[in-house]
């Protein structure tokens, strides 16, 4: 069975993302590490585009969705991906309060990412 049209545009726009953050990434830390500050300052706005492309490929992929069932299906593994993160950072910041950690989640939209792979098949298995 052939790939939906825009399952295909969503894949190429989520590669190319990933691509670039990683490439930029790359780069950033490298020039970080050579000492060059203001070069760090742009790719730090970049590499941050870059997973911001991630979350405007998965919301450009549910207004492109011609499938209703589909479309659903995207939105609970959506509300599931945020619900566990903002569960997750909530418990490690309180932790961060009563001082159990010495410092709290950085990498939110990472977690993010995870959890919302993770809730794909949560959220199909429970279809």
């Amino acid at each position: 069975m052939p790939k939906p049209a825009y399952i295909k545009r969503y894949s190429i726009r989520v590669a190319v993302c990933m691509t670039s953050y990683v490439i930029l990434l790359v780069g950033g830390l490298t020039v970080a590490r050579a000492g060059a500050p203001l070069s760090v300052r742009v790719f730090i706005f970049l590499t941050a585009a870059m997973i911001c492309g991630v979350f405007w490929a998965i919301f450009r992929l549910l207004l492109e969705c011609d499938d209703e069932y589909q479309r659903l299906l995207m939105v609970k593994q959506t509300l599931l991906a945020t619900a566990a993160t903002l569960g997750i950072t909530t418990c490690w910041q309180f932790l961060v309060v009563y001082g159990v950690f010495a410092e709290g989640p950085q990498w939110i939209g990472v977690i993010w990412l995870a959890l919302f792979g993770f809730a794909a098949p949560i959220v199909r298995w429970r279809a």
